[in-house]
C-alpha cells in the first residue's frame, strides 16, 4: 500500500510499503535544494540506495560528485564522498559515504548507493536487456546492507508515474524470485491491471513488461525454451500491440502496489 508522507524537511510523494519491498518515491532535489535532499536521507536513516530515473544530460543535482575522490561539502554540515563508480550500458553506480558534522565535533557516518538509471525513460531492446543486472544488482546492495529488515529504497526523477512504474517493475520481480517461473503468468496480468494507473504511456508499459522477462531470465528463474516462459512472451505481445484499457475499481487506484 502507499500512504503520502513527510520524511524530515523534504517532501516525498509517497512511502510504498508491501511484503515484496519498502520504497519511497521522492521529488528530485532542484537547484539549491542538495542540502535538504541529504538532510532527508539523513534523517531517514534506513534508505540505503538511491535510484535516479533521469536522463543521461541530467546531473545529480549537486548533491553528490560525480568523479571518484570527490567530495560535496553541503552548508557546512553534511559531506558526501564517491567511494567507488561502476559504469554499465544504461547506468551508473556509485557508492557514497555520507558524513553529517555535528555540535562538538562529533559525526554520524554511513555508506548509501546511487544507482543512475539514466535510460529508464527511453524504451528500446538494449534497454530491456539491461534492466534484469539493474534489478539484479540493486537487490544485492539491499542483501548486503547491515540493515536490518527491508530497506527502503528511494526512487526519484521523471515524474511520479516513471518512478511509480519501476517500483512496480521491482516489486514484480521480488515476487518472481520469492514465488518462482509459476507466478510469472500471474505477475504479467497483474501489471497489465494497474496499466492505466502506473503507467504514463505504451511504450513504458512495455517496458516494464520486458524488464520483467529479462529479469526473469537473467535470474534463472525460467528458461527461455520453458513453456512458462513462451506463455509469458506470449502474453506481453498481447498486451503490447494493442491499446486496450483494462477495467479497476476506485478503491485498487489509490493501492497501486501488492
Amino acid at each position: 500500500m502507499s500512504d503520502r508522507s513527510k520524511i524530515g524537511t523534504f517532501d516525498a510523494m509517497d512511502k510504498v510499503t508491501s511484503k515484496f519491498g519498502e520504497y519511497v518515491i521522492a521529488q528530485s532535489p532542484k537547484h539549491g535544494q542538495a542540502a535538504e535532499f541529504v538532510k532527508m536521507l539523513q534523517q531517514y536513516e534506513v534508505i540505503s540506495i538511491v535510484v535516479q530515473l533521469t536522463p543521461q544530460k541530467d546531473g545529480s543535482y549537486g548533491w553528490f560528485d560525480s568523479k571518484v575522490g570527490g567530495k560535496k561539502k553541503l552548508r557546512g554540515r553534511y559531506v558526501v564522498e564517491t567511494v567507488s563508480l561502476s559504469e554499465q550500458p544504461t547506468s551508473s553506480h556509485y557508492e557514497l559515504h555520507l558524513s553529517t558534522i555535528l555540535p562538538e565535533e562529533k559525526t554520524i557516518e554511513r555508506t548509501v548507493y546511487a544507482v543512475h538509471y539514466h535510460r529508464w525513460q527511453e524504451y528500446s531492446e538494449e534497454n530491456s536487456r539491461c534492466t534484469g543486472q539493474i534489478l539484479k544488482d540493486i537487490f544485492t546492495i539491499l542483501l548486503r546492507s547491515k540493515i536490518k529488515g527491508n530497506a527502503p529504497v528511494l526512487v526519484h526523477g521523471g515524474g511520479a508515474r516513471t518512478c511509480a512504474a519501476f517500483v512496480l517493475m521491482s516489486m514484480v520481480c521480488r515476487q518472481l524470485r520469492q514465488n518462482g517461473a509459476n507466478t510469472l503468468i500471474a505477475c504479467i496480468d497483474l501489471v497489465r491491471k494497474y496499466k492505466n494507473v502506473v503507467t504514463k504511456n505504451n511504450d513504458q508499459f512495455a517496458a516494464v513488461l520486458q524488464g520483467i522477462l529479462q529479469f526473469a531470465v537473467d535470474d534463472d528463474i525460467v528458461q527461455k525454451n520453458s513453456k512458462s516462459y513462451q506463455q509469458a512472451c506470449k502474453l506481453v505481445q498481447e498486451c503490447t500491440t494493442t491499446r486496450s484499457t483494462y477495467p479497476i475499481d476506485k478503491s485498487d487506484a489509490s493501492i497501486v502496489f501488492l
